[in-house]
């Protein structure tokens, strides 16, 4: 099978192949500053602010939450720290291995995907939490997770996810994209969610207005999506 970024089977190649033998995670995901630049601040202070508005709301204690790609676990450290069970979906089993090795104290559930599921936990789980992941999925290995999502999470549980905010997307190529986006925006996402059953409870790509702080390098977008 070929890696066609155009086709959603290539894609899910491709991002195993750039995520699982390609990239060598210099900083296990600490490498990515370039939010934190556009922003105008400082990474850690940058970080800091997405735990606090991305994360400490969202996953409380005694809570199972799903982490969609962590990669080596730049935002596994804060989600394990709150939520009483975590469990961490990759394509990447070495991304998985390296998640078991770096965080041995923690209640982690592992669970190698092949591009779109998650495990078998129908409505069991209270948020499902993604970032820097859904920005290079094809649109519709994003529609077959939103679906997933929908399935797993309890009633009145959330899901946060990090996309692409493409506005052109039929003249849209990831591969000559600089953030190697995918054709995806904020209006995609939310026909995928009510197509789910799914309510779209934010879309944002700023979420600290005073500090000017969230995702706006290549016009990203965080949704936070509901279920009824």
């Amino acid at each position: 099978m070929q890696d066609d970024l155009s086709t959603r089977d290539g894609n899910v190649v491709a991002n195993f192949k750039k995520w699982d033998q390609q990239h060598r995670w210099p900083e296990d995901g600490d490498e990515w500053k370039g939010q934190s630049v556009v922003c105008g601040v400082p990474y850690a202070q940058w970080k800091q602010s997405l735990v606090d508005h991305l994360i400490l709301p969202y996953v409380g204690e005694g809570m199972h939450a799903i982490e969609i790609a962590p990669g080596h676990g730049r935002w596994t450290e804060f989600l394990g720290a709150r939520a009483a069970k975590l469990t961490l979906v990759d394509l990447s089993p070495a991304c998985l291995a390296h998640c078991r090795a770096r965080f041995p104290d923690r209640d982690l559930e592992l669970f190698q995907s092949r591009g779109s599921n998650l495990p078998d936990h129908d409505r069991a789980i209270d948020v499902v939490w993604s970032f820097d992941a859904f920005v290079h999925m094809h649109p519709d290995v994003v529609r077959e997770y939103i679906r997933e999502i929908a399935r797993v999470l309890k009633p009145g549980g959330r899901a946060v996810i990090h996309h692409a905010g493409i506005e052109d997307l039929a003249a849209h190529k990831q591969k000559d994209h600089e953030g190697w986006r995918s054709a995806v925006n904020a209006a995609l996402v939310r026909d995928f969610a009510s197509e789910a059953g799914l309510s779209v409870e934010a879309q944002l790509t700023i979420w600290d207005e005073a500090n000017r702080i969230g995702v706006p390098r290549f016009g990203d977008k965080v949704s936070v999506l509901g279920k009824p």
